[in-house]
């Protein structure tokens, strides 16, 4: 009978054990996803962005909330609460610097948040089965019971470096995501730089073209004057659509098209 209760209370032990650790694992995910979108938001660099992605980290932090008080861990519990707290001052701010105020504050508690759940997690495997030992068991079976505890606190610690070795991947990520960005921005600013001075440069060109024609155009005597066209004037928001290639293209056909008119306009002229 011994040996029985002996049994049915180290499995006991290992059903709670297990159901508490999907409940770590449930709140690690969810605070994981909630740091993510916290640095998101904190890193946007608009009011729209910023808010978007302190949607997605406040769900999250909600998320983290039960978890946390479902497995008993107080500090992350109420961390979670005040992370969500700032990520919902953050959508109520009008200003982008504000906002991001308030979504840098929740940022910094989501890495907390980490820390406390990873630090409830330990404590729960290494003190769990120190309450459980206080049956009066013979030396072999407190032996066995034991090594089975070591093994699942293995597990535990193994799957918590499992953990943070993803995070450190996400983080890589989204930092090489962000540099892509930054790296495509300064392209695209460069590339506007440089349609905009080709812009001033094809106008102004095109415009002295249309002078020269219409004064050729008095000087035959032509019954009607070079008309001006005017349709290559364009205005720089114009060119944020576009690429660099498309702009040259624009004023070659604008030249092509001035070209004809020319052509057309002459080719009727006949000496006296």
């Amino acid at each position: 009978m011994k040996k029985i209760a002996i049994i049915f209370s180290l499995l006991w032990f290992v059903t709670q054990t297990n159901a508490q650790e999907d409940v770590y694992e449930d709140a690690l995910t969810a605070a994981s996803y909630a740091y993510s979108h916290s640095k998101k938001a904190h890193g946007a660099n608009n009011v729209y962005h910023t808010q978007e992605y302190a949607d997605k980290a406040i769900e999250a932090f909600v998320k983290v909330e039960n978890l946390a008080d479902q497995c008993g861990c107080k500090k992350a519990n109420e961390t979670a609460y005040q992370a969500r707290v700032d990520m919902e001052s953050s959508l109520e701010q009008d200003t982008y610097e504000r906002s991001r105020f308030f979504a840098k504050r929740a940022k910094e508690l989501g890495s907390k948040i980490l820390q406390q759940l990873t630090s409830c997690q330990a404590t729960v495997g290494s003190t769990s089965y120190s309450e459980d030992a206080t049956i009066n068991v013979e030396e072999n079976d407190l032996a066995e019971a034991t090594q089975e505890v070591s093994e699942k606190q293995r597990e535990l610690e193994q799957k918590r470096q499992q953990l943070e070795i993803e995070q450190r991947k996400l983080e890589q990520q989204i930092a090489a995501q962000h540099k892509k960005k930054e790296e495509f921005e300064a392209i695209r600013a460069a590339e506007l730089k440089e349609q905009t001075l080709m812009k001033s440069k094809a106008e102004k060109a095109l415009h002295n073209l249309e002078t020269a024609l219409q004064e050729l155009s008095i000087v035959l005597n032509e019954e009607s004057t070079f008309e001006s066209q005017k349709d290559y004037l364009r205005s720089e928001n114009e060119l944020k659509n576009e690429s660099l290639d498309d702009t040259k293209n624009f004023y070659v056909n604008r030249a092509k098209e001035l070209t004809q008119i020319a052509m057309q306009q002459f080719a009727g002229h006949t000496g006296n």
